[in-house]
């Protein structure tokens, strides 16, 4: 948890609904350890605020905005300012979104409906290097994960998952990772599943040992 002497952490909300924005701006802000000053209603508005030494912690982006949507901005925020996380704050359970966002870099998915101490709980488990998932979405994930593993026969492992295991080699963290590659840590993770499985291990150091005895890295 903060301290007084720890800074607070920064948060800006892009958010189309005057009286949702307005809400759950002034929520946050009086939170200890949190401070939520910017606030923005459209992606491009956003975009302009954007500059290297004025940046936020964390963004809670809507996906269904005037103009260019949530996962646009999503996207060109990752692509030059990775080190900010983007959460999701939506309504859209829809399974093709969910995995739109994770895959341009958000680092949680969470919905409208959740509580305000669930939000606030997401935003310091993002700048703890997880990946906050209301309850229902991290069940949808995990569904489609399973239909996805269950259908996929191949056991060959994919580029990506070769180049994960060569930086999980070399002493990377889960995090680094996720950040050199531009995607979520969570995204890391579902990599690593289907790697076990296809490597028939349960573990990183027994997936990186097989692989380097079998000289895939």
């Amino acid at each position: 948890m903060p301290t007084d002497s720890t800074p607070p952490i920064n948060i800006w909300v892009v958010e189309d609904d005057p009286d949702f924005r307005r809400e759950l701006s002034d929520m946050l802000g009086t939170v200890q350890g949190l401070e939520c000053n910017q606030r923005f209603q459209s992606t491009e508005a956003a975009l302009k605020a954007f500059a290297p030494g004025d940046l936020p912690d964390v963004v809670l982006v809507d996906i269904h905005l005037p103009g260019a949507n949530g996962i646009s901005l999503i996207k060109d925020v990752k692509a030059s300012y990775p080190e900010v996380h983007m959460i999701v704050l939506t309504i859209s359970e829809n399974r093709n979104t969910v995995f739109q966002a994770i895959c341009s870099g958000a680092s949680g998915y969470l919905l409208k409906n959740d509580s305000l101490e669930d939000i606030v709980q997401g935003i310091h488990t993002v700048c703890d290097g997880g990946s906050p998932l209301s309850g229902s979405i991290a069940s949808l994930v995990l569904d489609t994960f399973k239909e996805s593993t269950l259908k996929d026969s191949d056991t060959e492992l994919k580029k990506r998952e070769i180049d994960i295991l060569d930086m999980l080699s070399s002493g990377m963290f889960k995090k680094e990772i996720a950040g050199k590659l531009n995607i979520a840590v969570v995204t890391v993770d579902y990599y690593l599943r289907g790697i076990y499985t296809k490597l028939q291990v349960n573990s990183q150091a027994g997936a990186v040992g097989k692989a380097i005895r079998n000289g895939l890295i």
